[in-house]
């Protein structure tokens, strides 16, 4: 039996490594309910599938294959497979393998009816519901699992939460057959579906229909059971908006339902019950015009989980646009000014220092090509980060995407003249987009970065993941983590991937920090790594790499006064001065 890991990517659930999506756990734990042994199931990523040629080694008798993604991205810790790979992978098994049986879910069940008709023709199955309660099925039935298989007749039913609350702890042994494992994210899911009753344009969420929470007592078995898998690092992503985490959904007020702090006290103090040695509580999803709405549930909440989590958290926050016009024609969640008001209440709280880092920061989504867009959309957008950094607010990041249409959603079905004629690709309108994305870039996301992250800052346990043009590149795990670029010739580190390094901030760039290893070994330093050091050029670099101070003092007297970091971040020889 093998589950196949092609990552998912969706408005409430991130599935990319080090990411793991709660989707390929469920899978585990259904197999095993369904009277599969842990010991007969494998796991691959779609990465290592890459790797091996896109072959398999063995000719399972069931592969489920979870894969999808409704929202774009670029991503530093793997690759997310598309829809041609599933295709590869289905004419190698229907060419060497066939007769043997491939179930494949996840948001790739909303793919259009010319990929769903390719997939069955090469002999997969692709389950519109969830896949996990059909995986149950075929491997309980006592006819075997290819019978079973080919006596499917309907592929739309969907779980409810008493089966999820069975499979995911039964699940949690398959974190220890990632790649990645010990550092994995482990997406962890509070309810499906939108709390709004009116939805955005372009969102999928809504496809899932009307909101079912889970129950907080199963919630924290599973968390139990993963950490005592030896998992540290848990998200609560896998919600529309945390904070409608059991709501009162009688009361409704500008679309949205009342928060209950309780529910997220419960919830938050449960998770530091079961995991007390956690390295990392992050969230994922906040809506801003929640927050504005009920501004004393969302600050009680707020204040709840900057007392439970960990530092580094984000909010990410679905603003979409500044344009009064376009959130009026697409039903956006909030407004400029809500969503302003609502940056002031997560810095409120979050923005004190834990460690050096602030423990929870809001991040903003921009979505460009909707409809009611115009060339004054990006010049709203920039002017609305411009306020909130000139007063003083933080963000820990922007994401700048492209709106992608599925069908039967409200975008799907606008068919006037106007939203063609916006869409991005479009002569000057999309002039005006790349002019105001780079301006943000240069004039927003830079100095932003450096607020959050000034010089001298220290990050511990950033992950390595890959090399590129002369730098080590790496993240800490978290809540969307700054890419650190470590310079090669920085010897205070070697090149094994995944190796967790603490390194101290230098500098920054457009959208990533440079850094070199903590503490300093100044003696292990080449040319490019004592550049990085704020204030040396390259006429110091090399007097200094030709002089070689052999300790602080002397350190000082070569940079004239200026060494950037304290005298204690510094290790010279094999011993650091104090």
């Amino acid at each position: 039996m093998l589950i196949l890991d092609f990552y998912v990517d969706e408005p409430a659930c991130f599935g990319v490594p080090p990411y793991i999506s709660p989707y390929v756990r469920y899978a585990a734990g259904a197999m095993v309910r369904g009277g599969i042994s842990q010991e007969r199931i494998r796991f691959l990523t779609v990465d290592q599938w890459r790797a091996d040629n896109k072959e398999l080694s063995d000719d399972p008798e069931l592969v489920v294959l979870i894969g999808g993604t409704t929202v774009p991205g670029k991503y530093l810790g793997g690759k997310i497979g598309t829809v041609q790979e599933i295709y590869e992978f289905l004419e190698y098994r229907k060419k060497r393998q066939r007769g043997s049986v491939t179930l494949i879910g996840g948001p790739v069940r909303f793919a259009s009816k010319e990929i769903r008709s390719r997939i069955e023709e090469l002999g997969g199955t692709l389950i519109r519901g969830d896949v996990e309660l059909y995986v149950e099925r075929v491997a309980r039935d006592p006819q075997g699992i290819r019978a079973a298989a080919a006596n499917l007749t309907h592929s739309g039913e969907r779980w409810t939460y008493a089966d999820v609350d069975r499979w995911a702890p039964a699940g949690a042994f398959l974190t220890q057959l990632h790649p990645n494992f010990p550092n994995l994210i482990l997406e962890l899911e509070t309810y499906r579906g939108c709390t709004r009753d009116v939805f955005c344009s372009f969102c999928t969420e809504a496809f899932y229909g009307k909101p079912v929470f889970r129950q907080t007592p199963p919630i924290l078995q599973e968390v139990k059971e993963l950490y005592n898998m030896g998992n540290r690092h848990f998200r609560l992503g896998r919600q529309a908006d945390l904070m409608t985490y059991l709501p009162d959904m009688n009361d409704f007020k500008n679309s949205f339902p009342r928060p209950n702090p309780t529910s997220l006290e419960n919830l938050y103090a449960g998770i530091r019950g079961v995991a007390p040695e956690l390295k990392m509580l992050h969230l994922d999803n906040i809506n801003p015009g929640l927050i504005a709405t009920f501004e004393k549930e969302a600050r009680a909440i707020t204040e709840i989980i900057c007392k439970y989590n960990t530092a580094g958290d984000t909010a990410a926050m679905g603003m979409e646009s500044a344009d009064q016009k376009v959130v009026l024609a697409n039903d956006l969640k909030s407004n400029a000014e809500e969503t302003f008001r609502a940056i002031e209440i997560i810095n409120e709280f979050g923005a004190r220092r834990e460690n050096g880092i602030p423990k929870l920061l809001p991040g903003i989504n921009l979505l460009h090509g909707l409809p009611g867009e115009s060339e004054s959309t990006f010049r709203e957008n920039f002017e609305f980060l411009k306020r909130v950094m000139d007063a003083g607010l933080l963000l820990r990041r922007i994401n700048i995407r492209q709106a992608v249409t599925f069908e039967h959603t409200k975008l799907d079905q606008i068919q006037d003249s106007s939203r063609k004629k916006q869409k991005l690709g479009a002569g000057s309108v999309e002039q005006r987009f790349i002019y105001y994305r780079d301006r943000i870039r240069r004039e927003i996301d830079h100095p932003m970065l450096l607020l959050n992250f000034p010089p001298g800052t220290i990050l511990r346990d950033v992950i390595l993941e890959s090399q590129n043009q002369g730098w080590h590149l790496g993240r800490p795990l978290g809540s969307y983590p700054v890419t650190v670029k470590i310079p090669l010739d920085d010897g205070g580190i070697s090149s094994q991937a995944g190796q967790a390094v603490d390194v101290i901030i230098t500098g920054a760039e457009e959208r990533s920090l440079t850094a070199l290893s903590y503490p300093i070994q100044f003696d292990a330093l080449g040319s490019k790594a004592i550049q990085t050091i704020p204030g040396i050029g390259k006429l110091r670099a090399e007097r200094i790499r030709q002089k070689r101070p052999a300790n602080h003092t002397e350190l000082t007297e070569t940079l004239e006064g200026t060494t950037f970091a304290r005298p204690e971040d510094y290790v010279f020889g094999s011993k650091a001065l104090v």
